[in-house]
């Protein structure tokens, strides 16, 4: 009888002890989200002195370095945001300009001395004055003009420009070669020729 009044003993132990850690458990749970609730609200303190500081640029000496710390910090995550903004905004640029060079018709090259029709985009084979496809009359385009040379250093200007655009120097108007002319009759005579070709005289 002893034994199972042990063995009685025993389970009841155990029992106990299970009941002890179900509770110990929910204590310990509790704990937890205690200690989670009071960290939110020293969160919103935190926020509070920061709000000071931002709005005023003023806060008690004990926090002051806290806060600086902090607008540091968000004055990081600022600029690498701002980062992030351009970076999207040129890669959407860049699709929408791809978007419209594909978008865009495709005008066919003329052949070599051929000409594009101005009304419907045909290309037309040299020598065509009138466009194949719709009939238009096909008009060669002006000449560019000439651009200006300069004399100092070779490279190719604007026309019309007075100085280089490499070096400066100032671009002359080109001189006409003097005329040379006949002293007995008055005719024109061409550059190296020794006798006028109107009167045979003899230039000097």
């Amino acid at each position: 009888m002893a034994f199972f009044d042990k063995l009685s003993d025993l389970a009841k132990n155990i029992g106990d002890k299970t009941t002890d850690a179900i509770e110990t458990g929910k204590f310990q749970s509790r704990v937890n989200s205690e200690k989670n609730l009071a960290g939110e609200e020293l969160k919103k303190i935190g926020e509070f002195y920061y709000n000071q500081f931002a709005s005023g640029g003023e806060a008690a000496p004990e926090v002051l370095e806290f806060c600086q710390s902090a607008k540091a910090h968000y004055d990081a995550a600022a600029e690498a945001q701002a980062e992030i903004d351009r970076i999207r905004a040129e890669n959407e640029a860049e699709k929408a300009a791809a978007a419209a060079a594909a978008a865009a018709p495709v005008v066919p090259a003329a052949p070599a001395g051929g000409l594009v029709c101005p009304a419907c985009g045909t290309a037309n084979n040299p020598g065509v004055k009138f466009c194949q496809n719709c009939g238009g009359k096909l008009e060669a385009p002006p000449p560019a003009p000439a651009g200006v040379t300069c004399a100092v250093c070779g490279v190719a200007n604007d026309p019309g420009t007075k100085f280089c655009r490499e070096c400066g120097a100032k671009h002359e108007a080109p001189t006409e070669p003097e005329k040379r002319l006949c002293p007995a009759c008055n005719a024109e005579v061409a550059p190296g020729v020794k006798f006028c070709s109107e009167c045979g005289q003899k230039m000097e």
